[in-house]
């Protein structure tokens, strides 16, 4: 975990971590496990989240909760091409904070994850290669993200073709204001002469529990001491699971409501402001964890706008069977065979699809059914496609609500750039709800020519092997130097010992 997200963690869930000094085994910690080749990972009667950290409270408890703010936390989902989020005045002496010890050193070595400007450039891991689709970031004095009431708030920087964006959508420190923030995030609120106005309080609801590929609703409340009336309610996400494109419908109003996209953790803040220019904030949390013991999700070009590439997830119900066998049957499940919506594709595909998926989700009462009959009859043994996207981003998944022991083969196939160019591409792999595998970000290449063709380029990912209570990922390459072939190649007889490609390849 890098200094930034246990600052964040810190902040947000009022644990103790390198803010204040208290015993390490108070710390919270953050659930699901990881395999390395060939690692065995039992996973029974366990639930676990992403890679995301889990979000808390702060300044006030979620449910019913009371006014105060976040620290922290990621702003969930920005766009490519944005803001960096401001700079640190490249160049300077040392960046400082009133006096203190610098917090960054000119011509200091640049180091990677950890979210943080150490050469005082006004950049934040640059050159540095990927290791994930995205991370948390801030380009200035990191002791501006501590205190419940601060205004300065992390950015996000993603994974583009191997290296890592410019930081975006960071709140860095403003003039202050009598409205209960500390806007220069110097840890003082208020610190001005007449600033009388008594806050609003922001109630949040519970937090929330419940299966991904769902509609969710947060009901926001206002109360305000001194009788002022309010002016605006805005919520915003502190996190969410990396990749996610969920949206809050609508943003600006005590209400709203968002689709839980990917497995993981959804951090929600509200904020509201009286007519005098109070403000108050309160945090809940939503939990989402599918119930299908084996789920895999697969998210791409994290954080970039405009994206239309079309990448297909395929899973194998053996190490002898045959890519892109598309019967009914058939060897493989993807797009061609194993999609739980049959909508056409247009270009309200997607959203009639979260709808449709969304139904059996929000319902207690029924599963989304098996597509492909891997063993007669077709039942929770055999697996289903839930999302095929086809307009960029992702993210698609693949289930089996209960896994036949055996073997399976993970696959993807860039099928078509759509004018996009090269892609970067994250997959991970959960067991029981716990997430055991998260590859770094791939990059593939377009097709040359026709979308889909024999030319075009096709990762054979990991083999993952089921035990009845829990699995066995057995990665095929290494970091920064996976299998990838065509798909000709894939379909003939699998990717070809030794046909490797990446960064980090000899």
């Amino acid at each position: 975990m890098s200094r930034l997200e246990k600052l964040l963690l810190a902040a947000l869930l009022g644990g103790c971590l390198a803010l204040i000094g208290c015993d390490a085994s108070e710390a919270p910690s953050s659930s699901g496990s990881e395999t390395s080749n060939g690692t065995l990972v039992d996973t029974s009667g366990t639930s676990g989240t992403s890679n995301s950290t889990s979000g808390g409270t702060s300044g006030g408890t979620s449910g019913g909760g009371t006014s105060g703010g976040t620290s922290g936390g990621t702003s969930g989902g920005g766009t490519s091409g944005g803001t960096s989020g401001g700079t640190t005045g490249g160049g300077t002496s040392g960046g400082t904070t009133g006096g203190e010890e610098p917090y960054c050193t000119p011509d200091a070595e640049e180091i990677c994850e950890d979210g943080f400007d150490n050469d005082c450039n006004g950049l934040v891991d640059e050159g540095c290669t990927c290791r994930v689709a995205e991370q948390p970031c801030y380009p200035e004095d990191p002791r501006h993200l501590e205190g419940e009431l601060t205004a300065c708030q992390p950015g996000l920087q993603f994974c583009n073709v191997e290296f890592y964006t410019e930081c975006q959508g960071a709140v860095l420190p403003s003039e202050e204001v009598c409205d209960g923030i500390d806007n220069d995030c110097n840890g003082e609120v208020d610190e001005l002469e007449g600033c009388q106005n008594a806050p609003p309080r922001a109630i949040c609801p519970d937090d929330q529990f419940g299966s991904p590929l769902a509609f969710y609703t947060f009901v926001g409340g206002y109360e305000d001491d001194d009788g002022d009336a309010m002016a605006s309610a805005t919520w915003r996400f502190v996190e969410k699971p990396v990749g996610s494109s969920s949206e809050l419908t609508p943003p600006n109003a005590l209400t709203t409501e968002i689709f839980a996209d990917l497995q993981g953790i959804y951090v929600l803040e509200l904020t509201v402001e009286d007519v005098n220019g109070g403000i108050g904030r309160c945090i809940t949390r939503l939990e989402a964890t599918s119930e299908d013991a084996l789920r895999i999700e697969m998210v791409w070009n994290v954080g970039v706008s405009g994206d239309t590439s079309d990448v297909d997830l395929h899973l194998l119900r053996s190490p002898s069977g045959t890519w892109f066998d598309n019967s009914p049957n058939g060897d493989d499940c993807h797009w061609q065979n194993c999609r739980v919506c049959e909508a056409n594709y247009d270009t309200d595909y997607e959203a009639e699809c979260r709808n449709e998926i969304a139904r059996f989700n929000n319902d207690p009462n029924i599963s989304p059914p098996p597509q492909v009959e891997w063993s007669a009859p077709l039942d929770d043994n055999d697996p289903r496609l839930d999302l095929d996207d086809v307009q960029g981003n992702g993210p698609e998944n693949i289930n089996i609500k209960s896994p036949a022991d055996g073997s399976y083969v993970l696959g993807v196939h860039y099928y078509d750039d759509d004018g996009f160019g090269a892609s970067t591409i994250t997959v991970r792999i959960f067991c029981r709800g716990n997430l055991v595998r998260e590859f770094e970000p791939v990059v593939m290449n377009p097709p040359p020519s026709r979308p889909g063709d024999s030319s075009s380029e096709f990762w054979e990912v990991a083999s993952i092997l089921w035990l009845g209570d829990g699995c066995e990922v057995v990665e095929y390459g290494e970091p920064g130097c996976r299998e990838l072939c065509t798909r000709g190649q894939a379909a003939a007889s699998g990717c070809p010992d030794g046909l490797s490609r990446g960064v980090v390849c000899q």
